[in-house]
């Protein structure tokens, strides 16, 4: 079973070698995660950026450049662009954002005449946390993109994210829809929104995955914490999926659980034609090369 993401590793490195496009490819981070990505036999690469920032870089950091593909561009608008054509003409299999600016890279994607992105699907984060604190890989959404989603829009976070959760061997995903409170209060709306998504879940207009909300974030990742509050819950204290109700507390709860808890991350955006990679600037190329990981895994649906 896939519980940490060394597991999730070690499962895609008897998959078949995809290819990653790497837009910006200059920084050390990147350059040491898709080097590790290459040894291990998960990617070939092609870094699309400026190839001589890229030889320094190399030079600093002992990064052997022969192990990749270089189109060299140094402007980081057109890198993007280019690193992103190679995914949509079928020439890569994944796209990886590396120093380019994120919204760079988002244009990139979203560009209507050879994007990524189809039309009517939703652009949202995806981000997979292994915390040594808790039994088992989680998966959060949205933490980077949707500020304020709104039902329609959880709806599809969750179709995104169990998509991604069964692609990890969750068969049926328990999914907590987070709010502050765990009954419903007219005056939070996300807690209103949780009860609707619950009941849609119920009725089998949400399927393929357990549901429940309003639940605060303790009783959805302690047993503990449910038998204090005397919470019944089928998806309390074993939560595979977090859907935060914005951007706000997704993006505080991603940090805190990798500055303060020690997590490790994978991330991806979803609704794309293919899978693309997008981690902070501050991420760690440990964060990075599992991006990778997860978004080769993702590749062999």
């Amino acid at each position: 079973m896939i519980k940490r993401l060394d597991d999730l590793a070690d499962a895609v490195k008897g998959a078949e070698t995809k290819k990653l496009s790497v837009a910006g490819g200059h920084d050390h981070e990147t350059l040491l995660a898709v080097s590790r990505a290459v040894k291990d036999n998960i990617v070939s690469a092609v870094l699309v950026g400026d190839k001589c920032r890229m030889e320094k870089v190399a030079e600093e950091y002992d990064i052997d450049l022969s192990l990749f593909e270089i189109i060299n561009i140094e402007d980081d608008a057109e890198a993007a662009a280019e690193a992103v054509k190679l995914v949509s003409t079928s020439k890569a299999d994944i796209l990886m954002k590396g120093a380019v600016k994120t919204a760079q890279y988002l244009k990139a994607i979203l560009n209507r005449e050879w994007g990524l992105l189809p039309p009517g699907s939703l652009l949202c984060h995806i981000a997979v946390l292994d915390i040594p604190s808790y039994h088992k890989l989680l998966i959060v959404s949205d933490a980077a993109i949707i500020p304020l989603p709104d039902l329609d829009q959880k709806i599809q976070l969750i179709k995104q994210t169990t998509s991604a959760a069964r692609q990890l061997g969750i068969e049926t995903p328990k999914v907590a829809l987070i709010s502050a409170v765990e009954t419903v209060n007219s005056k939070i709306p996300s807690s209103v929104d949780a009860a609707i998504m619950t009941l849609m879940n119920r009725r089998n207009q949400i399927k393929g995955s357990v549901l429940d909300g309003p639940l605060a974030l303790d009783v959805a990742l302690s047993e503990k914490k449910c038998e204090i509050k005397g919470l019944q819950s089928p998806v309390g204290g074993d939560a595979d999926v977090l859907i935060f109700p914005n951007i706000e507390s997704g993006n505080v709860f991603y940090k805190s659980a990798t500055v303060i808890a020690g997590g490790k991350t994978a991330a991806v955006v979803a609704g794309t034609t293919a899978p693309v990679v997008l981690t902070s600037r501050a991420d760690s190329d440990d964060s990075k090369y599992y991006s990778i990981v997860f978004a080769a895994q993702l590749s062999n649906k």
